[in-house]
């Protein structure tokens, strides 16, 4: 039987949730059944992503090369998959429009995953375009979790013909961190996300400027990095907490960042269902997160669920963790055993079902 070929589509090759799942992907699917494409609207970026998408194995292709005009990014994108000729697109983001004209002249299925609040995904132009696609059966969908896939059937709900589900994976040999139980007062918090309006920060830092005052001791870690880091690290000034925050920037070495911490903390006002908190999972870390998107499906008794936009509440229950050091250990080591239903094999063997069943 010859091999399935797929191409994969995504905004760049920065760090973030999507882009370390299409690094799994490529990682680890099955080079014997499936030859895949990896195609980046962006140029070339010096990160661990790009680096482990060049080491695995996979084809690799850039739309933006230089400073082009969008017309030629369409070109670009248009001309990789005519040279490559892929039995079925896997688009990630907004990214789907851009192998529209290829999608439209060829007899292949386009599976576009949903990786965010679906109401969120992308701007209303870009709704119209792939509801049109899902209605006249040339889009399926992937959602990333139960609470994605039910709104997205609302969302598209004269549109839709079917949806799939998948959800993220998580390497647990990567991020398995044995866990004592312990008494210390210096706890320290961890945060790992891009510096963008959607997740938050600025709530975090006020609550943990109000966690501050009845738990001294405690240390917040932020990983990633972004368009608000200047914003954010004035707020961290005002809020006279610059000795107990500290901005580690992207990094390639997450799992040691979370071996190091002791609670995850997420300030989102929306997600999908986000990878970091799998990551933090498998560190065997509790969870502290807003009450957003699929974060109930995997935040259950590893952790305590808050109202988004509720810095006092989120003050409350960083301390409530920090003091009760027995809830703290227990959350800690449900996160390690709950993580495993979420290991990265099943994710790999859903993903080559779904490519197996939608290429043409």
């Amino acid at each position: 039987m010859s091999k399935k070929k797929i191409a994969v589509l995504l905004p760049s090759f920065s760090i973030g949730g999507t882009e370390n799942m299409v690094a799994h992907l490529a990682k680890y699917i099955d080079k014997d059944k499936f030859d895949m494409l990896v195609v980046s609207l962006a140029a070339p970026m010096d990160t661990h992503v790009q680096s482990l998408l060049e080491d695995s194995g996979v084809q690799i292709a850039y739309a933006m090369k230089g400073k082009v005009k969008i017309w030629k990014v369409f070109f670009n994108v248009n001309s990789e998959l005519q040279a490559f000729r892929p039995d079925l697109i896997h688009s990630n983001m907004y990214v789907f429009a851009f192998c529209v004209p290829y999608l439209l002249t060829h007899h292949i299925k386009l599976l576009h995953t949903i990786h965010n609040k679906p109401v969120n995904e992308f701007k209303d132009k870009y709704k119209k375009l792939i509801a049109w696609l899902y209605q006249i059966n040339k889009a399926v969908p992937v959602a990333i979790s139960h609470i994605v896939e039910k709104e997205m059937k609302e969302l598209y709900s004269k549109e839709l013909k079917r949806i799939e589900r998948v959800y993220n994976p998580v390497e647990i040999s990567k991020f398995y961190t044995e866990r004592k139980y312990s008494e210390k007062k210096n706890i320290t918090f961890i945060n790992v996300a891009r510096f963008m309006k959607q997740k938050n920060q600025t709530l975090l830092l006020e609550a943990f400027a109000e966690a501050k005052n009845q738990a001294p001791d405690i240390n917040l870690v932020f990983v990633g990095d972004g368009e608000l880091r200047s914003e954010l690290e004035k707020k961290i000034e005002i809020l006279g907490i610059r000795e107990n925050v500290f901005l580690a920037g992207n990094v390639h070495n997450v799992n040691e960042y979370l071996a190091k911490a002791d609670i995850f903390v997420l300030s989102s006002d929306y997600e999908g269902l986000p990878l970091s908190i799998l990551e933090a999972m498998a560190a065997g870390l509790p969870i502290i997160s807003t009450n957003v998107g699929g974060v109930a499906d995997i935040v259950t008794d590893n952790g305590i669920l808050i109202p988004p936009k509720d810095g006092h509440r989120l003050a409350n229950e960083m301390v409530k963790l920090v003091l009760n050091h027995k809830l703290r250990y227990e959350m800690g080591c449900n996160s390690a055993r709950n993580a495993k239903q979420y290991d990265s094999s099943e994710f790999i063997a859903q993903y080559e079902s779904l490519y197996m069943k939608y290429a043409k």
